[in-house]
């Protein structure tokens, strides 16, 4: 009894005004949250699903702070109900992750009451977000391409593919070379960097056209991480 009498003590200090003006609070932050996720990853295949997971975590957790308030009893209570919840979504992009932490952080500030903390500390870091996305800030050098390809050993061959590369490459630099399918071909690395006015198709084209030429590959430096 003495357990459950807690629970009802905590809910005590907590009226529903503030019940409504934390959630809406947290509502509201999550959706901030949301929206700069979107514009600074516009690039990208956007989830839905994991749009609306920052909002509903944003609140849920604020409804958490409200009912743990200052109890260390109710605090484990609910770490012991929560441990049960298995996540088995794969976080590809590390950026994710940061923004899950985010929208909990902002949840928790809103639950507690703390409103200068929930609002100027969201507000700022949303436009620190936006200017690192502004600048672009941490994107490869533009025009700069992981090339990778197969080609069947032959005396030849630096020969055919280079003729290719003063056409179209203001620049390259070997990475590797490695045998694969049991010697029967081998495979190249470059960083490569185009000249002006030539397009991906074009030198993957012409690369594809050399006898004996398989898996032409052409990777934007800033997406390498992702594949």
């Amino acid at each position: 009894m003495n357990f459950l009498n807690s629970f009802a003590s905590a809910s005590q200090n907590v009226t529903p005004v503030d019940i409504i003006i934390n959630l809406l609070l947290a509502f509201l932050l999550g959706f901030m949250v949301s929206v700069v996720y979107r514009l600074t990853n516009r690039h990208r295949a956007m989830n839905q699903s994991f749009l609306l997971t920052l909002v509903i975590l944003s609140m849920v957790v604020a409804l958490v702070m409200m009912v743990i308030g200052n109890s260390i009893a109710r605090a484990f209570s609910l770490v012991g109900a929560l441990s049960i919840i298995r996540f088995r979504t794969v976080v590809k992009d590390n950026r994710d992750i940061a923004y899950v932490f985010f929208a909990l952080a902002a949840g928790m500030a809103a639950g507690i009451g703390n409103y200068s903390i929930a609002l100027c500390g969201t507000a700022l870091i949303l436009f620190l977000l936006l200017l690192l996305d502004f600048i672009q800030f941490g994107t490869g050098s533009r025009g700069v391409y992981l090339l990778r390809f197969q080609l069947i050993p032959s005396d030849s061959d630096d020969l055919s593919y280079h003729q290719v590369f003063e056409r179209f490459l203001s620049s390259h630099k070997r990475l590797g070379v490695k045998t694969v399918r049991m010697g029967q071909f081998i495979e190249h690395s470059y960083l490569v960097r185009l000249k002006r006015g030539v397009n991906e198709q074009q030198l993957l084209s012409f690369l594809s056209a050399i006898e004996g030429m398989e898996r032409v590959t052409l990777l934007a430096e800033e997406n390498e991480g992702e594949f």
